[in-house]
């Protein structure tokens, strides 16, 4: 297997007490595409800025 455009490895993200994103790991491949859905206050936002270093995660990493 090749090594992966995009992986996130326990991702989480607190503010405060409220946690936002709860451990997410993921894989995506090069020339893959995957989209993010979810209601209103889900954590897509967040986890879009985590993936482009606009957050720190709290715990996990993003590669």
């Amino acid at each position: 297997m090749s090594t992966p455009a995009l992986e996130l490895t326990g991702l989480k993200k607190s503010f405060g007490k409220a946690e936002i994103i709860r451990g997410i790991n993921l894989s995506i491949g090069k020339a893959e595409r995957h989209a993010i859905i979810g209601p209103n206050g889900a954590g897509k936002s967040t986890l879009f800025n985590l993936i482009t270093a606009r957050f720190a995660p709290t715990a996990g990493t993003v590669k």
